[in-house]
């Protein structure tokens, strides 16, 4: 009887024993399965983020919007297991989200120096400041779109405008002096964008109204932002429009 229950206590513990490994070899695959998992993820995060910039760079947005998209999606808890084991620097889901709205209001203001329709990009921006999580961060954003936004209807307006036969004065005037109002605004909040946009706008209404004036008035904005921000591509073109 001695010997039954030795013999049963002895092969209880083994049973024990191999559950335990049995528990820790599962636990172990699972382990290593969630690090490959969030390896690849990881290096597909990369390549997303690198392929998006230089899309964008090579003018293709519509791809690179698309690729940090992509990028967003591999945000998981594989990918946040990896990056607790790994050592590097990681792109947060907050930046990527930045990103995004900041590819579509940089695409916006670029149909809008060429005075078309923006709206495309100001609907994805607007979506898209949605997931941003800081407070503070959103509400600039959401600014700096507010204010893309005007500039859309008001190219709206020109293309109406100019399209139209014996114009009252008062009509363009009017659409001149609220781009100015939000101007000012841009210029507290250091929004290049826009400020840019509104002196390409000067120049089209200076010259589709035949008010030079207007045209004088965006040759001084020019030259001041030059003078403090210096030339890029869209400045070079706006002193080429004021030649012609």
């Amino acid at each position: 009887m001695k010997n039954n229950n030795k013999n049963r206590f002895g092969g209880s513990k083994v049973t024990i024993v191999v559950i335990a490994l049995l528990v820790l070899i599962i636990a172990g695959a699972s382990l290593g399965y969630t690090y490959l998992t969030g390896k690849e993820l990881q290096e597909k995060q990369t390549k997303y983020w690198n392929q998006a910039f230089t899309l964008f760079s090579q003018k293709q947005p519509e791809y690179a919007y698309l690729q940090l998209i992509n990028a967003r999606s591999t945000f998981s808890e594989s990918l946040d297991f990896y990056r607790k084991i790994a050592t590097g620097t990681f792109l947060t889901k907050a930046e990527v989200n930045e990103a995004i709205v900041l590819i579509c209001q940089s695409e916006a203001y670029d149909n809008l120096f060429n005075l078309e329709s923006a709206e495309s990009w100001i609907q994805k921006a607007k979506m898209e400041i949605e997931n941003v999580d800081d407070g503070e961060t959103r509400l600039e954003l959401a600014n700096y779109i507010s204010r893309a936004e005007a500039a859309d209807k008001f190219c709206a307006a020109y293309r109406e405008y100019i399209a139209t036969e014996n114009l009252p004065e008062e009509k363009y005037q009017e659409l001149v002096k609220n781009s100015l109002r939000v101007g000012t605004d841009a210029i507290k909040a250091n929004d290049y964008d826009y400020t840019i946009f509104e002196i390409r706008f000067l120049i089209a209404c200076g010259k589709a109204f035949e008010e030079p004036v207007l045209v004088g008035e965006a040759r001084q904005q020019l030259f001041d932002i030059t003078q403090s921000k210096g030339e890029d591509e869209k400045t070079k073109l706006l002193w080429s429009l004021l030649r012609n």
